[in-house]
C-alpha cells in the first residue's frame, strides 16, 4: 500500500493537458478558456451618460443654488446609439439618455429628478462637478488590457465581458471524454427487474454525474460481466477516451480480474491498493494519455476516491489552476472513533458555531451506505497514527459540496 499523497502524485504526473477548440459564445459559459483574452478596444469605446437627464458645462453651474438656480436653454436630444452633431455651448444643455454618447462641449450630466424643466428651457439648483455620471471611455476596460486569464472556469459576467469585446466564438479547452464500466454479475441496469443477490447499477450514475460536475464529459458503456474476455473487450473499447473508469474487480476475490486484466493487455499499472479507507483497493493505470481509474465497487469507496484522485486529474487537463476538494479547519461535534492504520475519510455536516466549524458524522460509515454520502458537505481527514478525534477536538476536512470551488493547494502534500 502507498499513502494517498504519493498515490495522488502519481495520478497527476500522468495528466495530459488537452487541445483548444472553439465554441459559439452562446456554449461557452461553465467551459474553461484556452487562452489569454486582451482587449482589442476600449470598453465602452466612447465617454457616455450613467443617467437620464441633461448634459451641461459644469462650469455653467458654479454658483448655482437653491434659492440662485441657473437657467440653460436646451439645444437637443442625445439618444443611446446615436452620435450628437453640434457643439454644446456655454449656457445651454441637451437631453440625455443613460448609454448615449457625451457630446462636444458635454462634462457632466445632471439627473432628471434634479431638474425643473420650463417650456426649452431647465433650471438647475445645484453646482456640478466634472466628470459626474459621465461614464469615460475604457472606464470597464482598457485597450490592451489582458482581461480573462487562460484556465479560467467561464462564469455568466465573463460571458458578457467576452460578448462587449466583441467576440462571437471563443477558444476553450476541450472536455475530457470518461468511460464508465460497471463490472459484476451482479449489477442489473435501470429499468429491469432484480433477481436474487442482484443491485442496479449506481456507480454508473453517481460517476457520470461527478464526472460531468468536474467538467468531462461521461459516458455510461454499460456493464461488464466478471469474465476476463468481457473485461478484455470493455477496456479496449474504452481505450480511446481520455480516462476509463471502471467499478468493482480490484480487490482480492475469485473474480475480481481489473488489475490482472489492466497488466495482459499493456497498461502500465502504477498502483493497487492504497492506505485509506474508504476506498483501499484503487488501482490506477495510464497508457498513451489515457487514464484509467480503477475504482472500488462500493459505491461511498468509488466516490471518495474520484474525489481525491479524479476530479484533480480532469481539472488539471482542462488546465485549471484550482483542482483539489479545498481544506478546511473544523472541531469535531462528538467522539468519532477512526482506523489507526489508514487516513480514513469520516462522511460529516458541517454546522456553524461563533468559534468555527463544527463537522460531525452522518451516520454510519460503512462503505456501502451511499446515503451517508449524499448528507455529507465534507470528509474529515484522520491520519495514520490515530484513532480517532473526542468532542471538541481540532481537525482538518476536505469541502464536497458542489457549490465549493476547488482549490490549488494539495491538501495531502
Amino acid at each position: 500500500m502507498i499513502p494517498i499523497g504519493e498515490a495522488l502524485a502519481v495520478v497527476m504526473a500522468e495528466v495530459r493537458p488537452l487541445e483548444a477548440q472553439k465554441v459559439p459564445l452562446g456554449e461557452a459559459d461553465g467551459r474553461i478558456l484556452a487562452e489569454e483574452v486582451r482587449a482589442a478596444f476600449d470598453v465602452p469605446g466612447f465617454a457616455n451618460s450613467q443617467m437620464d437627464g441633461f448634459g451641461v458645462r459644469a462650469a455653467d453651474l458654479a454658483g448655482a443654488m437653491e434659492d440662485a438656480p441657473v437657467r440653460l436653454r436646451v439645444v437637443g436630444t442625445v439618444a443611446a446609439g446615436g452620435p450628437y452633431a453640434g457643439v454644446v455651448e456655454r449656457g445651454t444643455a441637451v437631453r440625455i439618455m443613460t448609454g448615449a454618447p457625451i457630446p462636444a462641449g458635454v462634462d457632466a450630466v445632471v439627473p432628471i429628478e434634479e431638474v425643473r424643466t420650463e417650456g426649452e428651457e431647465v433650471e438647475m439648483r445645484a453646482a456640478s462637478t466634472v466628470g459626474r455620471f459621465v461614464r469615460g471611455a475604457g472606464e470597464d476596460i482598457a485597450k490592451g488590457e489582458a482581461v480573462l486569464v487562460r484556465g479560467r472556469l467561464l462564469r455568466p459576467a465573463d460571458v458578457g465581458l467576452l460578448a462587449s469585446l466583441g467576440f462571437a466564438h471563443v477558444p476553450v479547452v476541450r472536455r475530457p471524454r470518461v468511460a464508465i464500466l460497471g463490472t459484476g454479475d451482479e449489477l442489473v441496469a435501470l429499468g429491469e427487474p432484480l433477481g436474487p443477490g442482484q443491485i442496479h447499477d449506481s456507480n454508473a450514475y453517481t460517476l457520470a454525474a461527478a464526472v460531468r460536475e468536474a467538467g468531462g464529459e461521461a459516458f455510461r458503456m454499460g456493464i461488464v460481466r466478471d469474465d476476463r474476455a468481457s473485461l478484455h473487450a470493455a477496456l479496449a473499447e474504452a481505450a480511446s477516451y481520455d480516462a476509463v473508469l471502471s467499478t468493482g474487480g480490484v480487490s482480492v476475490g475469485d473474480f475480481d480480474h481489473v488489475k490482472d486484466v489492466m497488466d495482459e493487455i499493456g497498461l502500465r499499472r502504477r498502483f493497487w491498493r492504497v492506505a485509506q479507507k474508504p476506498g483501499k483497493p484503487i488501482t490506477f493505470a495510464a497508457h498513451e494519455g489515457c487514464l484509467y481509474f480503477g475504482l472500488p465497487g462500493n459505491p461511498v469507496s468509488a466516490m471518495v476516491c474520484f474525489v481525491l484522485y479524479v476530479a484533480p486529474a480532469l481539472r488539471a487537463a482542462l488546465g485549471r489552476s484550482e483542482v483539489y476538494a479545498p481544506s478546511i479547519s473544523v472541531r469535531a461535534g462528538e467522539d468519532i472513533r477512526t482506523a489507526r492504520e489508514l487516513t480514513e475519510l469520516v462522511r460529516c455536516t458541517l454546522r456553524a458555531q461563533d468559534d468555527g466549524l463544527v463537522a460531525c458524522p452522518t451516520g454510519s460509515q460503512s462503505s456501502g451506505v451511499l446515503r451517508s454520502l449524499s448528507l455529507a458537505d465534507a470528509l474529515l481527514i484522520s491520519p495514520p497514527g490515530r484513532s480517532g478525534f473526542t468532542a471538541g477536538e481540532a481537525g482538518t476536512a476536505l469541502r464536497i459540496r458542489a457549490e465549493v470551488s476547488p482549490s490549488a493547494a494539495n491538501p495531502f502534500a
